[in-house]
């Protein structure tokens, strides 16, 4: 992962420990990306932080993910961010659903596919197909 600024790099990485606490608990090999995510960008991990559970869920994980890209992302910020989510998440070759769902969510907030639709289009957009395929479903 390449340099980030104090901000941003703290930012990612409680995206990160969220995501890991995602399925409800974190595996060896999420500890282990976290744990050297945090030495490269000089953070403070908390073992408590790793160890005892924290409820996360897809929408708390989305909406840290809209605050660290925002309304109007940089493709290298959303690369990085993809690039750090999907390492973590393929790390225990284990993929939950809720991690699916989410890593969906990011790479539809990718800037590069953005024509003149905004985030919150997207999103729309996104809510819309769920709400689709549930009515079909009943």
């Amino acid at each position: 992962m390449s340099e980030l600024t104090k901000n941003n790099s703290q930012g990612l990485f409680e995206i990160l420990v969220a995501i890991a606490w995602i399925d409800g608990k974190i595996q060896s090999e999420e500890r282990e990306f976290l744990t050297k995510i945090a030495a490269e960008q000089n953070l403070q991990l908390s073992e408590d932080l790793l160890t005892n559970y924290q409820a996360t869920s897809t929408a708390q994980c989305y909406d840290l993910l809209q605050d660290y890209l925002g309304s109007n992302p940089k493709a290298e910020d959303y690369n990085q961010l993809l690039s750090a989510v999907s390492t973590l998440i393929y790390s225990d070759n284990d993929i939950a659903t809720e991690e699916a769902s989410l890593l969906n969510k990011i790479q539809s907030l990718d800037p590069q596919n953005s024509t003149n639709n905004s985030t919150f289009d997207k999103l729309i957009g996104k809510i819309q197909q769920l709400y689709q395929k549930g009515v079909k479903n009943v």
